[in-house]
């Protein structure tokens, strides 16, 4: 899954997104998400996951690390590619350890784009997140 994973990272990382956007490779905190994205003053933390498997096979430690992190007021969600349907869903973790779907759609660039504008747009970031 670690290769799908890469080959997500590397659209995202193509759509040339407004601000900073980078991969974290952590070995050291339980949980962490795949990426950090700051655009407008406003940080966002995205776990990747490229399976078809249901709450898209988190991590207990994953799921802790959402909902401490949404606590403290943080923004946190999960993009996740699901292989057999060819879909592209965004989702974030709720305090009962639920997933709520946010977003769905087929896994296009255009999808992906429009998760990335609703991540933004739910923070009241309105001018659009791809640079021109």
């Amino acid at each position: 899954m670690k290769k799908r994973e890469s080959k997500l990272w590397q659209r995202i990382k193509n759509l040339n997104l407004k601000g900073q956007i980078f991969r974290i490779e952590s070995n050291t905190i339980n949980g962490i998400p795949d990426c950090y994205w700051l655009i407008n003053g406003k940080s966002f933390w995205i776990e990747l996951k490229s399976n078809d498997i249901k709450n898209c096979g988190l991590s207990k430690f994953q799921i802790n690390w959402h909902i401490d992190h949404i606590k403290n007021g943080g923004n946190a969600f999960i993009l996740q590619e699901t292989l057999l349907q060819s879909k592209l869903k965004l989702f974030k973790v709720r305090e009962t350890r639920k997933l709520e779907i946010l977003a769905e759609g087929e896994n296009s660039r255009d999808t992906l784009e429009l998760h990335f504008d609703k991540m933004a747009w739910d923070e009241g970031i309105e001018t659009g997140v791809l640079k021109k």
